[in-house]
């Protein structure tokens, strides 16, 4: 019976450190998941963004960035400028060609006067606002 013990004992070691090895390996292979996500979304957001036409302030109820050129406005949104100030709802801005649009009822508000229409897209780059549907202008005259 003695003679059983330490190859007991021998045995358990053996099995520990096998077990002990399988663990360590385990734990030490990458994680094969990309946990990045593109979609980022801030809520009341408001920021000053500086383009190749000036300074431009934008606000909005919830803001998406879709992917790296593209922002998503939602809700109740405004695009601001020395020129001109835009209020909105769910406007789409493309940073890399400075377009921003929505098919929503905009006013836009300039030195002349106050503008209403079914939806725009504005060339910011360009200096050009389009706008779309029944426009409605009204001077401050």
């Amino acid at each position: 019976m003695s003679k059983i013990i330490p190859k007991l004992i021998n045995i358990l070691i053996f099995i520990t450190l096998g077990i002990q090895i399988f663990i360590y390996y385990h734990n030490s292979k990458p994680s094969l998941k990309n946990f990045s996500k593109k979609e980022i979304s801030v809520e009341n957001f408001s920021t000053i963004v500086l383009s190749k036409s000036g300074i431009t302030q934008i606000g909005s109820e919830k803001l998406n960035k879709i992917d790296e050129y593209n922002i998503y406005l939602e809700g109740d949104s405004y695009l601001e400028n020395n020129d001109y100030k835009i209020y909105g709802r769910n406007i789409s801005i493309n940073i890399e060609t400075e377009m921003s649009s929505s098919k929503k009822n905009v006013k836009v508000i300039n030195s002349m006067g106050t503008l209403n229409a079914k939806g725009f897209k504005n060339f910011d780059s360009k200096g050009k606002i389009i706008f779309e549907g029944e426009v409605i202008f009204k001077s401050h005259e």
